[in-house]
């Protein structure tokens, strides 16, 4: 089974992104690190891999905010945020495709995945919400976005979420 894992680099000053962290703990599958920048990421994407190929594309990202590991079961079709992106693009109430579907929701059984980490139906409305949308747009049979929670720099943490993500990705290869 062929598997796909992305992460983004850092951005809003930070020195590192808990996701590209994460995911160097990570083995077996292609990885990809995207520029923080609204449409962009999903074009750096698309542009360099035959998405097709794939039968497993899981994006990470981060959510300092959040304390548990978040699996997103949908993405809206709208980027509104204050924070810039990497370019310093700042999105206000837009739309990510023009004529799209208001929510699109993965198509894995994200419910099985509970036991590893919380579901969760706001993937925010930043660069993340952004790519995923993007994805499920193309790919909703096969994509899914897990966010990374605060990690405070700690490499135990890293590995701690690295190792569930693992045992999710066991759990969509056997289904």
């Amino acid at each position: 089974m062929k598997v796909l894992m992305t992460c983004f680099k850092p951005f809003n000053h930070q020195q590192k992104n808990y996701s590209f962290e994460v995911l160097k703990y990570i083995d077996n599958v292609d990885k990809v690190v995207l520029d923080v920048v609204y449409n962009e990421c999903y074009n750096q994407l698309k542009n360099n891999y035959i998405l097709d190929e794939y039968d497993i594309i899981i994006a990470l990202g981060e959510a300092r905010s959040r304390t548990v590991l978040s699996i997103e079961k949908q993405a809206v079709n709208i980027s509104s945020c204050s924070l810039p992106d990497n370019l310093g693009n700042i999105k206000k109430d837009e739309l990510i495709i023009n004529g799209g579907n208001d929510i699109l929701k993965t198509k894995l059984d994200y419910n099985k995945l509970a036991i590893y980490a919380s579901i969760s139906d706001d993937a925010g409305k930043f660069v993340c919400n952004n790519l995923y949308y993007h994805l499920l747009n193309e790919y909703e049979e096969k994509s899914l976005f897990i966010h990374i929670p605060n990690c405070n720099d700690d490499e135990l943490k890293y590995k701690e979420f690295a190792n569930q993500i693992v045992k999710i990705l066991e759990i969509l290869k056997n289904n």
